[in-house]
């Protein structure tokens, strides 16, 4: 118990509701428990059970009060029954949203959860008002326990399992010389929601969902499942590698970066990413303007303009977006991020390729990669791009999506056709 965090019964703003929270313990455990092979799986287990109980707070009675039905507002509870795909994250979206996570959670005790929601406000704390509510939560408490004993074992193993996978292809990529691996079946569209709105936490589009295949020119990779056994193929994204995705607009490319992103989180079947595993350290690098605080943009810049102040090695001063840009990209750099994440559409573009306006100081993403890599370090670099044809023509393998269908491209067949395009450029001018 954590007074005033986790436990807490307090009278809502408006007056008219009781909100709770209290932790509790379901000794129990849960049906099957003892055959899961391996641990790593019960967050994906606890997620079945929690979304079962979700599925059922409307019909039971005694579930009424997780979502607050009986109040007189219960849109303001409804995070606590909002349906959600994951069971693990390192990421703080969705803090809100009731889920598999470090205060629910199942071990050799039980199922330990926190139990929240809301219930119509009986009066002043009397004798007969504490009955009620106690009565109440009591009745929560049953109903969620009988939701216990009488879940599907093969549900909680199926869960169970799905979790356990994607923690142990993620502990064998380093070793596989990969950073990333996206399956083949994956859906990336999400569907958002009230509560669910940035894409790590988002559920699946149902309607507009194609689902990836690698292409053959980008030499699919196999990834056993460990605990549930068998294998799937798809695309694994290697170590010091600049991987280009490319397309017209709308097409699924900034979808994809997002894909890869939450590779490092646990998803739930059902959700379109759950073979998608990503090393934990993906950093992302983005325009912006915001005060810089002593960072180091070197890699990019050699000199500073006007209005900055320090070296490059050492800036401060309202950041353009490309110094921003710049900053983060050789922060990830500096961290060992194993897959930096850029996007054309929240990118400086100036520092994504040369131009001839632009001063010998500045150093573009492109000629890095085609000079100058050993800067990168370790770092793999995943970027996507429509129109940055020079910063494409630099990468070790191009992916371009065409009507959302992923196509591998050979990189001297798009330099080809970029020289033939550039020479058509220099005749019109």
């Amino acid at each position: 118990m954590n007074p005033g965090v986790n436990t807490y019964l307090v009278r809502s703003y408006d007056r008219s509701a009781l909100i709770f929270s209290f932790p509790a313990v379901i000794r129990c455990g849960l049906p099957g428990q003892d055959l899961l092979p391996d641990k790593r799986g019960y967050d994906g287990a606890v997620g079945a059970f929690i979304e079962e109980v979700k599925g059922h707070s409307r019909s039971i009675e005694g579930l009424r009060p997780l979502g607050g039905f009986d109040t007189g507002f219960p849109q303001n509870y409804s995070a606590n029954i909002e349906p959600v795909t994951f069971c693990r994250s390192s990421f703080g979206a969705g803090q809100q949203l009731w889920k598999a996570d470090s205060e629910n959670y199942l071990d050799d005790e039980g199922v330990h959860v926190i139990m929240s929601g809301a219930l119509p406000y009986p009066g002043l704390p009397s004798e007969p008002n504490i009955r009620i509510i106690r009565d109440k939560l009591s009745g929560l408490m049953e109903s969620v326990a009988e939701i216990v004993f009488g879940l599907d074992e093969k549900k909680t193993e199926k869960y169970a399992l799905c979790s356990a996978d994607q923690k142990m292809m993620r502990e064998v990529l380093d070793s596989k010389g990969l950073v990333a691996f996206v399956g083949d079946g994956t859906r990336g569209v999400r569907t958002y929601t009230r509560h669910r709105g940035h894409f790590r936490v988002a559920g699946p589009n149902e309607i507009s969902n194609i689902p990836f295949r690698c292409p053959v020119e980008l030499e699919p990779v196999e990834m056993v499942l460990p605990a549930s056994g068998g294998s799937i193929t798809g695309l694994g994204i290697r170590k010091k590698e600049i991987f280009a995705v490319t397309g017209s607009n709308a097409q699924g490319k900034s979808t994809f970066l997002q894909v890869i992103r939450s590779g490092s989180d646990d998803h739930m079947p059902g959700d379109g990413r759950e073979n998608v595993v990503t090393l934990g350290n993906v950093m992302t690098a983005e325009s912006g303007e915001f005060e810089i605080p002593g960072a180091d943009i070197s890699m990019f810049f050699s000199a500073l303009p006007p209005g900055m102040s320090g070296t490059p090695k050492n800036v401060y001063g309202g950041g353009s977006g490309s110094m921003v840009m710049a900053a983060m990209f050789q922060e990830a750099v500096r961290k060992n991020a194993s897959l930096i994440v850029v996007d054309e559409d929240r990118s400086a573009t100036n520092l994504l390729v040369p131009n001839c306006m632009q001063s010998e100081d500045v150093t573009p993403l492109s000629v890095m990669c085609r000079s100058r890599r050993e800067k990168l370090k370790g770092s793999s670099v995943i970027f996507a791009a429509a129109t940055m044809d020079i910063l494409v023509a630099e990468a070790d393998r191009i992916m371009q999506f065409q009507d959302h269908a992923a196509m591998g491209i050979l990189r001297d067949e798009f330099r080809s056709g970029l020289k033939r395009h550039l020479e058509s450029v220099i005749r019109d001018l």
